[in-house]
């Protein structure tokens, strides 16, 4: 039918088209879905999409159920940001004076701090009369010279040019502070002098500390305020190395950090949660809340705490900014009700306060406030406090579900465990030990032996249902006599327990079998004739065998003794070895029964276990 060259054709256009094939799979991805480039991300492909949650497949158990996990927040992410900054461009000059304002204020007040810390350190120590009164007076120099260089350098201070403003302060900076500064020095040289001199080489090293920091406040005072007046490129008298190194450095941030005022309208984070704003100042109340629903965020307000604590009531909010001097309630007292409340108590909380002083600030935090601002509050800088919070508490809610889930997770391996092995054993396999096998020298153990011919060749899935029904009622059975293990067999159930001493083991065997047969005889004729009974007393090894899937079970002359019990028993009757037999004749009523032959035991009495004649043994 076809030419003879029709098969080299053929063989021509596969190799032709292999080639082809391959380059188009390179560079597009062919898939159910249809054809994509290579490289292409669609929004369906994000794990963590913000608002596609990641899908999770945990394997189901009875008692557990799958734990969603939020995705992770991301409240901070912006469209500007992702933009390189553009470090070589020199920042505004008015905002570079205030920095180095601040750069001032800050190297001045770093020595200061030393002279206040180790003369305070030192009074409280020093026992000596003459030598505190002269600590308190270097440490009453040191919080004069703090109080002049806030005074001095307050940034409020700039009405005019920053240029001018700062040059000025260069005379007030020498008058000022000279005299504290040698007050220290004097005082600081005249101790040292002292204490040499009467051996108390103990306070040596913090005078010298006090001393040296002084000489350093008085060394820098004089050209600190050149390296602020300094811009990049101008000649001038060089100041110290370490502060003309800090100065440049301070140039380098500032390059990199634009001005809030500068962000586009796409730079300003859209808001998520909801806010509640308390404050009694109802101009206050209105410009935060206009401020912040401009922002993104759904704000409500209120006039004291008693106001807000009504509100939180009735819904909730994601962040509190709470004023501090209210009447009514207090922002103190508000603060402590919402700790107190375990509905509440995990709601950020941000401190608005007209005291700006320390000690409130601490006492705000350690009663459990985040964020202590100072009024007025500036609006950029308060919505990126918000902002941070916000993306805190999410966090703090991920982990919260992430130890939910992994509590959860514990307890379903704990279930899983204590269902496939004895109590010690799953105790040592949690503990991580491996290699597990133990050796008991007496263990009574009781085999079931279901009769799986009444269901025929094509009953198997109701013959597993029922033996799966009735080794649930086994087991439980089992947990409450504490027995050791109970094990499900391809034919039945096994149950053994061993102990120590006496002849425990085999009551809870025997009142365990007595109260199985019950139950199935309770059942019906059909349930009380479906297994047969063999107990035995003797030696088994138990091991937890395999790696990735383990499981617990027995071996020994026990387990065999029983199972042949059990194989030659009548239906729903209890066969019990003349070993175990010796254990139980005290305590339930035994019939010797007839002679039978046992694989293994030769012709044997076992003896019909009948019920318990001793009224404590038995547990309904």
């Amino acid at each position: 039918m076809f030419p003879d060259w029709t098969g080299r054709l053929v063989t021509f256009l596969l190799l032709l088209g292999f080639p082809i094939v391959v380059v188009m799979a390179w560079i597009f991805d062919i898939d159910k879905g249809g054809i994509r480039r290579t490289g292409a991300v669609e929004e369906a492909d994000t794990p963590l999409s913000p608002h596609k949650p990641e899908k999770r497949i945990r394997p189901g158990f009875a008692g557990a159920s799958a734990i969603p996990v939020p995705a992770t927040p991301v409240r901070r992410a912006t469209a500007g940001t992702s933009a390189p900054r553009d470090s070589s461009a020199p920042p505004d000059p008015d905002r570079l004076k205030r920095a180095a304002l601040g750069h001032v204020r800050h190297e001045m007040r770093t020595p200061i701090n030393a002279i206040l810390g180790y003369s305070e350190m030192l009074l409280e120590d020093e026992e000596d009369a003459e030598t505190a009164s002269d600590l308190r007076r270097i440490n009453d120099s040191g919080r004069r010279l703090l109080a002049l260089v806030d005074s001095i350098l307050d940034p409020a201070r700039l009405k005019g040019s920053i240029d001018r403003e700062i040059e000025s302060f260069a005379a007030q900076i020498e008058a000022d502070l000279r005299t504290p500064i040698n007050a220290v020095v004097g005082y600081c040289e005249m101790l040292l002098e002292a204490q040499r001199e009467i051996g108390r080489d103990e306070l040596v090293p913090d005078l010298e500390r006090i001393l040296a920091a002084a000489r350093s406040l008085l060394a820098t005072s004089a050209d600190i305020v050149l390296v602020a007046t300094q811009t990049p490129g101008t000649e001038g008298e060089p100041a110290s190395l370490r502060l003309q190194d800090s100065a440049e450095l301070t140039r380098g941030v500032l390059a990199k950090l634009p001005t809030a005022t500068s962000a586009s309208a796409s730079d300003i984070p859209a808001g998520q949660g909801s806010l509640l704003v308390v404050d009694d100042n109802p101009t206050n109340r209105d410009l935060l809340t206009r401020q912040l629903a401009r922002h993104g965020y759904i704000v409500a307000a209120a006039a004291d705490g008693a106001e807000a604590l009504a509100k939180l009531g009735k819904r909730d909010f994601d962040l509190i900014l709470l004023d501090v001097i209210m009447p009514v309630m207090d922002g103190v007292e508000t603060l402590r009700r919402l700790k107190d409340d375990d509905r509440l108590r995990d709601i950020p909380v941000i401190m608005l306060s007209s005291l700006d002083e320390v000690d409130s600030a601490i006492r705000c935090i350690e009663a459990g406030a985040e964020e202590y601002i100072t009024k007025p509050v500036q609006a950029t800088l308060l919505e990126a406090r918000i902002a941070a919070n916000l993306e805190v508490r999410d966090l703090r809610a991920r982990e919260s579900t992430y130890r939910e889930r992994i509590h959860a997770d514990a307890e379903t391996i704990e279930q899983l465990l204590l269902s496939a092995f004895p109590p010690d054993v799953a105790e040592r396999v949690l503990r991580g030990e491996s290699g597990i096998m133990d050796t008991m020298p007496l263990t009574t153990v009781l085999l079931c032996s279901a009769d799986q011919s009444r269901f025929g060749s094509t009953g198997i899935r109701e013959y597993v249902a029922v033996l799966s029904e009735w080794f649930t009622e086994f087991v439980s059975l089992a947990e409450e006599r504490a027995i050791n293990a109970c094990l499900g067999r391809r034919d039945g159930f096994l149950a053994a327990a061993w102990q120590d001493a006496g002849e425990d083991h085999a009551i809870a065997i025997a009142d365990l079998a007595l109260a199985f047969q019950a139950a199935l005889q309770a059942a019906g004729p059909d349930s009380a004739t479906l297994f047969r009974f063999g107990m035995h007393t003797g030696p088994t090894v138990g091991a937890v065998i395999g790696e990735s899937r383990p499981r617990y079970d027995l071996w020994g002359e026990a387990i065999i003794t029983a199972e042949n019990l059990a194989a030659g028993a009548d239906a729903g009757r209890i066969f019990v070895s003349p070993a175990t037999s010796a254990l139980l004749r005290d305590r339930f009523a035994l019939d010797a029964g007839r002679v039978v032959e046992i694989d293994g035991l030769g012709q044997i009495r076992p003896h019909l276990l009948l019920a318990a004649n001793d009224s404590s043994v038995g547990i309904d």
